[in-house]
């Protein structure tokens, strides 16, 4: 008797642990934004242009073997909008572009992640900017370090200024400014 007391302790905890393990769901990521990238690229006069935003708060939790108990929740400080020319970066933070002053921030939120091949999904969820909210589909790359202690997380999608708002008056015209904006990030994430 005195045998299977210790055993059946053993077999407790194990039990606990693994409830407690299966409880705590999908992981939590930390992504260093000093070694991140979310970019975009937009055409101008009929040649294109990269840009980057310096400022932005990624909030991930996400696991391949979880993927109902993942999400994305990224904010994006507009007016930190670099494209290396101080007179386009003025005019993208201006009324007829970001509103800056008025939506300082853009907002996606994935609703539902799919897979869509090895290590490849997609987060299906919502982009909002200048307070217009539209469906996105965002396919992105999920590639954990052999510890799994850090990952890369990168992807992009494409994108329609118009369909937010982006490009008010004048701006509008998709002659000197085009209408399909690529949007591409490239996140180092740490285990929290």
């Amino acid at each position: 008797m005195s045998r299977s007391r210790p055993s059946l302790r053993l077999l407790g905890l194990a039990a606990t642990l693994l409830a407690a393990g299966a409880a705590h769901g999908a992981t939590a990521w930390v992504a260093d934004t000093a070694a991140s990238r979310l970019g975009f690229t937009g055409t101008l006069a009929g040649g294109s242009f990269d840009g980057r935003f310096h400022r932005f708060e990624p909030d991930i939790v996400f696991d391949p073997s979880d993927l109902a108990g993942s999400r994305f929740r990224v904010t994006v400080e507009t007016g930190s909008a670099d494209t290396q020319d101080a007179d386009r970066d003025a005019i993208l933070k201006g009324p007829e572009f970001f509103a800056v002053e008025r939506w300082p921030a853009a907002r996606f939120e994935a609703t539902r992640f799919v897979t869509v091949g090895d290590g490849r999904y997609e987060a299906r969820g919502r982009l909002t900017i200048r307070e217009v909210t539209r469906d996105v589909a965002l396919p992105f790359s999920f590639k954990p370090s052999v510890d799994g202690r850090t990952a890369t997380l990168s992807g992009g999608t494409g994108i329609r200024r118009l369909d937010f708002g982006v490009g008010q008056g004048e701006w509008r015209d998709t002659e000197w400014v085009g209408d399909e904006v690529t949007i591409r990030f490239d996140l180092l994430l740490q285990r929290k």
